[in-house]
């Protein structure tokens, strides 16, 4: 199965006889059986002909717009798997705040341990004094997380930890893409420019498992409701964001595979953003890495399977009310 991104300004998606064609300036560039495509996502200006539109309506595959910037426009998603019944029982959920608090810890104690995983790792190799010392404090911190008594407090010790986490991750890169903190909207630096690309990327991947179990992704149990904010994704890809993308994202660096001059700055907003050839290199390793194959979920699956599969957990943690249910991502 395949995901499609189309990055090309001008680029036209259209079917013809059962293949996903993507042409420009009446050439055409690849040719896609359909029936291999389970997502797509555009970028900048692309044509998206009617057939292809009402296909994937037909067979329920997802198509983003995103902008060059990584700005979420929105989504043609088939309305098959709506369950009311199931979005009451999200709605309801929030009214347990003991549920809620409990999922709400196990999710960010997940995400911690998963990013001391990451520091220990690069760190083998490294022995930075400074790495050792930010491990130990953030150990500390997630010692004191199962005494929170209310999310605030939660997000509170999460807030505290990533900030010592992104000084100590921001030791292991090239001087040209060390940064002091972690900056959203706009990203001011190389690095925030691929994390924040990475995590859009990931939070619509799960967004589409979500939607797949039924449930909405705009109704969550630990980031506040607000319009606009799939707050469910937010939650269930907390786990993810340093297991899957600031791991990704050192490695392009490290490797060489991406340097400074993937990158563009906007002058109207001062931020730092992939530019179309950083794009096309950052999806194509994107795609590998979720296509490649973990064993973390009793099995091997590729790791946007086990994107559905923690987000089906997490249905069964709605039905059974219990959170322990939730196959949140521990790595090792």
């Amino acid at each position: 199965m395949s995901w499609l991104y189309l990055t090309e300004a001008g680029a036209k998606l259209g079917l013809r006889e059962g293949r996903y064609v993507i042409s420009r300036e009446n050439e055409t560039m690849a040719e896609v059986p359909s029936e291999m495509v389970e997502g797509v996502t555009l970028i900048d200006a692309i044509q998206v002909s009617s057939k292809v539109i009402v296909d994937c309506l037909k067979r329920n595959i997802p198509v983003t717009w995103l902008s060059t910037e990584g700005k979420f426009f929105g989504r043609l998603e088939s309305t098959s798997d709506r369950d009311v019944i199931q979005v009451k029982e999200q709605f309801d959920m929030l009214q347990d705040g003991t549920f809620c608090l409990n999922l709400g810890r196990m999710v960010i104690f997940r995400k911690i341990y998963n990013q001391r995983a990451v520091l220990r790792s690069y760190n083998r190799r490294t022995g930075l004094e400074d790495v050792k010392e930010a491990y130990n404090r953030i150990r500390i911190l997630a010692d004191k997380l199962h005494k929170a008594k209310t999310i605030e407090e939660v997000m509170g010790y999460e807030g505290a930890i990533s900030r010592i986490y992104f000084k100590a991750l921001s030791s292991f890169l090239p001087s040209e893409f060390q940064f002091e903190k972690r900056s959203r909207r706009p990203p001011k630096d190389f690095f925030n420019s691929m994390l924040s690309f990475g995590y859009t990327l990931l939070m619509y991947d799960f967004y589409s498992a979500i939607t797949r179990t039924g449930l909405s992704p705009y109704i969550g149990f630990l980031h506040a409701l607000r319009k606009g904010h799939p707050a469910l994704a937010s939650d269930l890809m907390e786990p993810w964001r340093a297991a899957i993308v600031d791991s990704f994202c050192l490695s392009l660096v490290t490797h060489h595979e991406i340097d400074k001059d993937c990158f563009v700055r906007n002058d109207d907003n001062g931020g730092v953003y992939l530019n179309r050839v950083g794009r096309r290199i950052f999806i194509q390793a994107y795609e590998r890495k979720l296509r490649s194959v973990n064993s973390y979920f009793d099995g091997k699956y590729s790791w946007r399977h086990t994107i559905q599969m923690e987000c089906d957990s997490y249905r069964q943690a709605l039905h059974t009310k219990n959170p322990e249910t939730l196959k949140a991502l521990v790595i090792r």
